[in-house]
């Protein structure tokens, strides 16, 4: 049998090592538009019924005006008793806002859906739209019209 050299055992240990921690998925991929709106964004979406509709409130702060405009979309999630929370959600713009900028301020928005019906389950969100058209997802808030 045929011996190897200790310089043979280190190359090979190295070349296993570098094999081992150089291939396979490391992390999911980050997309690089989220550096655009990192700082940026709505306060607080929320959410409240005023009589015959719905009304959405929320701020955007938006300092180095790279938000350009808003979409609002809207999922109706059923009856209640009779939903599944689980189950995918499709969300349709229901409007679409422009991003006023205003100085060393706030700027704070108000959007009244009246197309609601009692009973129903609604579900808003935001898309955050800069000039060149990439979007982001505010968070999801839910109200039970009654």
């Amino acid at each position: 049998m045929k011996k190897v050299s200790v310089k043979n055992k280190i190359l090979f240990g190295l070349v296993l090592i570098l094999l081992m921690t150089g291939c396979g998925l490391k992390a999911n991929p980050v997309s690089p538009t989220s550096a655009v709106f990192q700082n940026q964004g709505e306060q607080k979406l929320t959410v409240s019924n005023d009589g015959n509709a719905v009304v959405l409130t929320w701020q955007i702060q938006n300092p180095d005006r790279k938000i350009s405009h808003m979409n609002v979309e809207k999922s109706q999630l059923g009856t209640a008793g009779n939903i599944c929370k689980d189950c995918p959600r499709t969300f349709e713009v229901i409007g679409q806002l422009q991003v006023l900028n205003v100085k060393n301020g706030k700027n704070e928005y108000r959007f009244t859906d009246s197309l609601v019906e009692k009973g129903k389950i609604y579900s808003y969100r935001l898309k955050l739209c800069n000039e060149a058209g990439v979007c982001r997802e505010s968070q999801t808030v839910e109200i039970d019209f009654k």
